[in-house]
């Protein structure tokens, strides 16, 4: 869940420092020498002006709760008048030392207590909001004032009365920052009015925002963890699980992307703080689709993202799957759609293997010793088509076998079966809904 920590800023003098180091920054050439490559690249890539957004606080036990993507208001006489993103948490003694001791002149700083821990913001815009209405908004007293380092209990958080998501109700509050709406992509499928409405917005520019939620929508129903983000600043759409990915959507009313603005791109990747990004649009132009393995994310149009859509609806294909697929560097195409049907269809052979088992143990007029006598039964079943190995019989019998599933038993006679052709399709279904029963397959 995103949090809320609070900065206090009610003295004079750290108001001061309020406007120094958070509301203008401070420049990042001029503390480079504290930083590892990988911290000056996400500072720089993230900052509008080449300058970083900090506070320091030497609360190390509030500090240590603080995540990415945090919301940070900054608290003043009697109000919050900014408000920032977290980017990056850092416990630096000297880079404080530095910051607040040899480059302030307000005496305020305290060897014995020193502001060492660090807090990076991006994204940070002034508001004005009174006190009283955010103590309303998480639940605290009206007659509360910040006096210190805070962050927000998360319990407070879980019960914000009406609001979709933190983000939401800060920026309702602030009128700032983006909308996070988290997305229940439904059970029905791919369904012809869905794909449509894919198809049709994809190059509607004045339909961008349906368009968002509609990807969203798609990417959740193939068993993500999606939120559309409402917003012109931020990235469209924030897959959580099973990775952390961040999606660009873009409409084009002439059916293709020309060019890719991957600097922004990976602005907002890093601001996510996600592991991969993808770009969505009703197609690419060759230029793009032959540049994509260089830009270090993935491009999928709208066609392809159907064709997940249907496998997943078809063969409840694992959201890790697909995932895995596009997760690849790369413009998303055929080859990546030939992987996962070899897949699927290495999974709809293990399921008749399955099913061929259980046939063949309840043809027989008693226990089977082994797996190579389970084989020979299904090379005499007329039903058979590509006959298993005995090895495939092996891992399908100690499946069946297994505890959990129990539709075989083992003994000293050798291997029984426990339920009926029929209800073994249910249950090889159940497994994971990607068999279905040949006679089922011949009818339709």
């Amino acid at each position: 869940m995103t949090g809320i920590v609070i900065f206090p800023a009610g003295r004079d003098d750290a108001f001061e420092d309020y406007k120094r180091f958070v509301r203008d920054g401070h420049p990042i050439d001029d503390i480079i020498s504290y930083f590892a490559e990988d911290e000056l690249e996400l500072l720089r890539t993230t900052s509008e002006d080449d300058r970083v957004h900090v506070w320091g606080t030497s609360v190390d036990g509030a500090w240590r709760n603080v995540e990415r993507n945090d919301i940070a208001l900054v608290y003043h006489d009697g109000g919050f008048v900014a408000r920032g993103q977290v980017l990056h948490l850092r416990h630096d003694p000297d880079l404080a030392e530095y910051l607040w001791k040899d480059n302030v002149d307000h005496g305020r700083w305290n060897d014995e207590s020193p502001w060492e821990y660090m807090t990076f913001l991006t994204d940070v815009e002034e508001v004005d909001v009174d006190i009283e209405e955010f103590n309303a908004l998480v639940g605290y007293d009206e007659t509360y004032r910040p006096q210190g380092f805070t962050r927000v209990a998360d319990k407070r958080l879980d019960q914000l009365a009406g609001e979709e998501s933190v983000e939401t109700a800060i920026a309702n509050l602030t009128d700032t920052g983006e909308r996070v709406h988290p997305v229940d992509g439904g059970d029905d499928g791919p369904t012809p009015a869905f794909v449509d409405q894919l198809q049709e917005t994809s190059t509607d520019g004045d339909a961008h925002e349906e368009f968002e939620q509609l990807v969203a929508k798609a990417f959740s129903r193939l068993g993500y963890t999606a939120n559309w983000i409402e917003g012109g600043g931020d990235t469209d759409v924030e897959i959580r699980s099973p990775e952390h990915v961040v999606v660009e959507v873009k409409a084009r009313s002439n059916g293709q992307v020309n060019s890719l603005e991957v600097t922004n791109i990976d602005k907002h990747r890093r601001q996510r703080g996600a592991d991969h990004a993808i770009v969505v649009a009703p197609g690419f132009a060759p230029k793009v689709i032959e540049n994509a393995e260089t830009t270090d994310l993935t491009t999928i149009a709208i066609d392809e993202l159907v064709e997940l859509l249907d496998r997943r609806d078809q063969y409840a294909v694992a959201p890790e799957e697909t995932m895995d697929l596009l997760t690849r560097t790369g413009a998303f195409q055929d080859d990546r759609l030939d992987i996962l049907d070899e897949s699927i269809q290495a999974r709809l052979d293990a399921g008749e293997t399955l099913l061929a088992v259980i046939q063949a143990l309840e043809r027989a007029d008693g226990p089977v010793e082994t797996a190579e006598d389970v084989r020979w039964i299904v090379v005499g079943m007329e039903d058979s088509n590509e006959i298993p190995t005995t090895e495939e019989i092996r891992s399908a019998l100690q499946l069946l076998a297994h505890p959990s599933v129990g539709v075989v038993t083992q003994d000293e006679g050798g291997y029984r079966v426990t339920t009926d052709y029929e209800n073994g399709v249910q249950l090889v279904r159940s497994l994971r809904n990607i068999v279905q029963s040949p006679v089922a397959a011949d009818d339709s």
